[in-house]
């Protein structure tokens, strides 16, 4: 995994004031990547944290609420970070669609991730409006960002599972890391009791 970034160059990837940031946090409104809200480690952030972010606020713009953005980021964490691996490495679009049963914005959307093909094929004729989010367009505004704020990102950010199997297995081992630290972090923080 590479180096982490610190809060302050977080904020610049992601474009967000810190008061933003905290009260996101707050309230279930951040998606960080592997399936968190809050850095595993005070103030530890990573590239793809960056990309969760703002595929979540991408979501946002598609008409869904933004806790409810965060969350299915959150729990779909591994669908797109496969997204996200397929178009680094093996150059395939993929995308995350964004489908709404009716023009009625108070049913929940269906989200389908994956290539136009499967897309198509999933995805109920009955659809009143599809929005497709590209992966490739999200890596692009990451990259913007990054550039903007005089962030220099690696040449790709995941890890193929094909040609460095080893790498990758590493590179997984290393989310499973992360994931219980933030999960040891939580349990850490206990609530607070009227004396």
């Amino acid at each position: 995994m590479h180096a982490p970034l610190d809060r302050d160059a977080f904020l610049a990837l992601v474009q967000v004031k810190s008061t933003t940031l905290a009260q996101r946090q707050h309230v279930g409104e951040q998606a960080l990547a592997f399936g968190l809200s809050k850095p595993a480690h005070i103030n530890e952030y990573y590239y793809l944290d960056g990309a969760a972010s703002i595929l979540a606020s991408m979501m946002n713009r598609a008409g869904i609420d933004l806790m409810v953005a965060a969350g299915i980021v959150r729990q779909r964490w591994d669908d797109w970070l496969t997204l996200l691996i397929r178009v680094e490495h093996f150059h395939v679009e993929q995308f995350v669609c964004v489908a709404w049963p009716s023009a009625d914005r108070s049913t929940p959307p269906h989200i389908v991730m994956g290539d136009e093909d499967h897309i198509n094929n999933v995805c109920p004729r009955s659809e009143h409006a599809l929005y497709l989010i590209s992966m490739s367009f999200l890596l692009r505004c990451l990259r913007g960002n990054a550039a903007k704020a005089g962030i220099q990102l690696p040449e790709r950010l995941t890890v193929d599972p094909e040609r460095d199997k080893p790498a990758y297995d590493r590179w997984r081992t290393e989310i499973d890391l992360l994931r219980e630290a933030a999960g040891m972090r939580v349990a850490k923080i206990k609530p607070l009791t009227p004396a």
